[in-house]
């Protein structure tokens, strides 16, 4: 444990401040700029302009994996099952006809610009289900490259990235409602962090709507996972064909625990199960985690890796012809 200390310290840093300046910018008496949005800038400014040790990046990243994973599930507290299967249920038609939708456009555009099955498979499901977490899950699968595979993550992480800046102001320009935008971020931002943190720097009510929007998409990792299956089972490995790699598909990879664990605390606070005040104490917790885990994303954003890479998905290098049959 000793190794996450720097970056723990560092990422707290951040948070504190962040969270201090948020509570003193304000509009008769609200709030008016989002902790969550001034940590990633921070995060970001410190990492691009001064540069972090190599001592802080373990604990940035455990920040990052699993302290927003603990704070979302924290958050269930905060619903009731009834609300989260009714926000779920309604937004279910809409996940899964963009997700359709994302997979198929990803996929002919990747045949039009020449690019290799694997690469636009894994640009394909980061887009349309859970970013990085689906990309990472599809890879072995598919057995995808390690350049492919960090070209993918690269491409989903920019345009995430765009997402939470430009996201809310076009949501606040439009005059978006917190139920609208909420639904809008879940179903079109890519990364489970991306989509809280472009939910919550919108409100606090947006970003539980996004993240139940965006708990429903995960789900969908399962068919998905096992779609990818059969169709590598059903083709046989040839020349410029996707090969398949491992069969094996762990229970975490399509139904992430964090997931079980929003549920749980929602069907607890159904229930009664949690005083005001410890709901209270619970979301505080679960607010200042996702807080420190996004100042985690931020401290891991680093623009000039990013520059470099450039067009690089869409250049002659990663490209070979199509020819996976669907």
């Amino acid at each position: 444990m000793l190794q996450y200390v720097p970056g723990l310290t560092l990422i707290l840093a951040i948070s504190l401040p962040a969270r201090f300046i948020q509570s003193q910018i304000t509009v008769n008496g609200k709030e008016v700029v989002s902790a969550v949005a001034i940590a990633i800038v921070l995060g970001i400014a410190i990492r691009n302009l001064i540069g972090i040790s190599v001592r802080c990046k373990p604990g940035a990243s455990f920040a990052v994996k699993r302290f927003l994973r603990v704070g979302v599930a924290l958050m269930g507290a905060q619903l009731s099952l009834g609300q989260v299967l009714k926000t779920g249920a309604t937004s279910l038609w809409i996940v899964a006809t963009c997700i359709v939708l994302a997979i198929f456009v990803v996929r002919f555009v990747s045949m039009r610009m020449g690019m290799s099955d694997r690469l636009g498979t894994l640009l394909g499901v980061g887009t349309s289900i859970c970013g990085v977490s689906a990309i990472v899950a599809t890879a072995p699968i598919i057995k995808a490259r390690d350049e492919e595979t960090s070209l993918a993550v690269a491409t989903i992480t920019v345009f995430g990235l765009a997402a939470v800046v430009l996201y809310p102001i076009i949501g606040r320009a439009l005059g978006m409602s917190d139920n609208f935008f909420g639904t809008w971020a879940g179903t079109a931002v890519n990364d489970t962090s991306q989509v809280v943190a472009t939910g919550l720097i919108f409100s606090r009510p947006a970003g539980e709507i996004a993240t139940v929007v965006k708990l429903t998409r995960n789900l969908f990792m399962a068919p998905v996972m096992v779609i990818l299956n059969w169709l590598c089972l059903r083709h046989p490995q040839g020349e410029g064909e996707l090969e398949c790699g491992e069969r094996h598909i762990s229970i975490t990879q399509i139904v992430p625990l964090f997931i079980l664990g929003f549920l749980g605390m929602a069907i607890l606070n159904s229930f009664g199960a949690f005083p005001p005040g410890v709901r209270q104490g619970i979301q505080i917790v679960s607010q200042f985690l996702i807080l420190m885990a996004l100042a985690g994303v931020g401290l891991e954003t680093d623009i000039g890796a990013m520059k470099k890479i450039g067009l690089r998905p869409f250049s002659p290098d990663s490209v070979r012809p199509f020819s996976w049959r669907w």
